[in-house]
């Protein structure tokens, strides 16, 4: 069959490439079956239509759009990469649902020419680049969220191994109670970088923690609370403070006892604040503890002031409570 007895228009229709033709007047004069589908559209419903009335976007991003196309019709062959433009929703009937879909592109602009080499219309060759461009924007936040983390970790680290050693009594003691906070936080970083890179719940701090005292009589430690989710800033720095008072309970406190009462407490206040109380009852300590080691500038320095938070220790001869208060945060973890 000679190419002139081709039908073009089943041909355009049938193109593997989503494409639509305009004309001087940037109104539609056909689109490829990929085209409609990509754009949720039936050529009867386009056909005709000025391109910005079928599919309306801002002012500024019909501008960039426009200004291609019109380049085009004068002949000019160009490009926009990875640029948004949102089209409407429309339902199973094709009717507007009122909706807008975000959408990236990159459009490949083409004159058409007549026989007599005059620009007759122009094909816009439209790739739905959305999910290319979202992994790189994914790429690039885990990029530096992961920076982040690392830099905070370390500054941590380091902060607890110089305060660690001003308080310890001889090298052993030194490596025990560092070697224990550094595992602390090594749990919680290795739960942070599974499958819940975007936060941890406050629960979960507290129960891999205590994981290890399985075998103390469950009624001797309650936990109870709501579903708070934190970040991992948050987390690191609890998991510290958590760790501290596992640590104190178990030498001095309820886990030290075989009568002792572990009762550990979070609750929700606010839009996106919450308390957290932590209590050991029917023991036996010093209600003014002689010596403040690096667990105790944990608790009252290093914990409040990362989340801006207060905290209060109270000890009595038969029970320690240790509460933080949190104010609401900026937005979710």
């Amino acid at each position: 069959m000679p190419f002139t007895d081709i039908d073009r228009d089943a041909l355009f229709k049938h193109l593997p490439a989503p494409c639509i033709a305009l004309d001087h007047s940037l109104c539609i004069i056909g689109a490829s079956d990929l085209y409609l589908s990509t754009v949720s559209r039936k050529m009867g419903d386009i056909r005709g239509q000025y391109i910005f009335d079928a599919f309306p976007e801002t002012d500024d991003r019909r501008k960039l759009i426009g200004d291609a196309l019109r380049r085009a019709l004068a002949g000019e062959k160009n490009t926009l990469v990875e640029v948004p433009y949102a089209i409407p929703v429309v339902d199973e009937t094709g009717k507007d649902t009122g909706e807008m879909r975000e959408i990236w592109w990159t459009c490949v602009h083409h004159p058409v020419y007549d026989a007599d080499g005059q620009v007759e219309y122009m094909i816009q060759n439209a790739l739905d680049v959305t999910q290319q461009v979202m992994a790189i924007r994914l790429k690039d936040a885990v990029t530096q969220e992961l920076q982040h983390r690392v830099g905070n970790i370390f500054s941590l680290v380091s902060a607890t191994a110089k305060r660690t050693v001003a308080n310890a009594e001889d090298l052993p003691d030194f490596l025990q109670k560092f070697e224990g906070r550094l595992m602390a936080l090594a749990r919680t970083h290795r739960y942070l970088t599974g499958e819940n890179w975007d936060g941890i719940s406050l629960d979960q701090i507290v129960r891999r923690e205590l994981a290890q005292y399985e075998d103390i009589e469950a009624d001797r430690i309650k936990l109870s609370g709501d579903r708070i989710i934190i970040n991992a800033t948050e987390a690191q720095i609890l998991t510290l403070a958590i760790h501290e008072l596992t640590t104190n309970s178990i030498k001095h406190g309820a886990l030290k006892s075989n009568l002792g009462q572990l009762d550990i407490a979070w609750h929700v206040t606010g839009r996106m604040g919450y308390d957290f109380r932590w209590s050991e009852i029917d023991i036996n300590i010093d209600p003014q503890p002689a010596r403040a080691g690096f667990g105790s500038f944990i608790l009252e320095n290093v914990v409040p002031s990362q989340l801006q938070a207060t905290a209060h220790r109270i000890f009595q001869t038969d029970r320690f409570d240790y509460t933080l208060t949190v104010p609401d945060r900026m937005q979710h973890p």
